[in-house]
């Protein structure tokens, strides 16, 4: 999946998307959703020097682009930023699913995650393109549409 010799800790965009365990369709919930947003706009606090770009959350996954701009030379790597969400999220979404929905979860996100070195201006059109019209593919396959 990764780049041989590649340092993910490059300044540039990355598209990332990871999937719940077992794929299943929790973020319908609207609170799940508020966790994973509010974990999201507060990447920037945690890591100064990552930029947020197009965000999404789908019902049993998540697509991304951050910006890795720091200059600092302990600047974070794709994988920090990454491992650092999806453990807030989980732990934040487990509590609140053990607590209002009385689910016994041990797990919330896939052990791993896709990522894409956005290599271009043309490339990240169309990496934003898809995010954005990712519901809509779904609505469509769903024939909601």
């Amino acid at each position: 999946m990764r780049l041989p010799a590649y340092d993910y800790s490059s300044e540039g965009a990355y598209y990332v998307t990871f999937c719940l365990h077992e794929c299943q369709p929790l973020l319908e919930n609207a609170e799940l959703c508020t966790i994973l947003e509010d974990a999201w706009n507060a990447l920037p606090q945690r890591f100064p020097g990552v930029v947020l770009d197009e965000f999404i959350i789908m019902p049993d996954h998540v697509h991304f682009i951050v910006w890795l701009t720091s200059h600092e030379r302990n600047r974070p790597s794709l994988a920090d930023v990454v491992g650092a969400y999806k453990s807030l999220t989980a732990r934040a979404a487990l509590k609140h699913m053990r607590v209002e929905e009385r689910v016994d979860a041990n797990r919330f996100w896939q052990r791993d995650y896709y990522e894409h070195v956005i290599r271009g201006e043309l490339e990240l059109q169309e990496k934003r393109a898809y995010i954005r019209n990712n519901p809509l593919k779904k609505d469509l396959k769903d024939g909601k549409l």
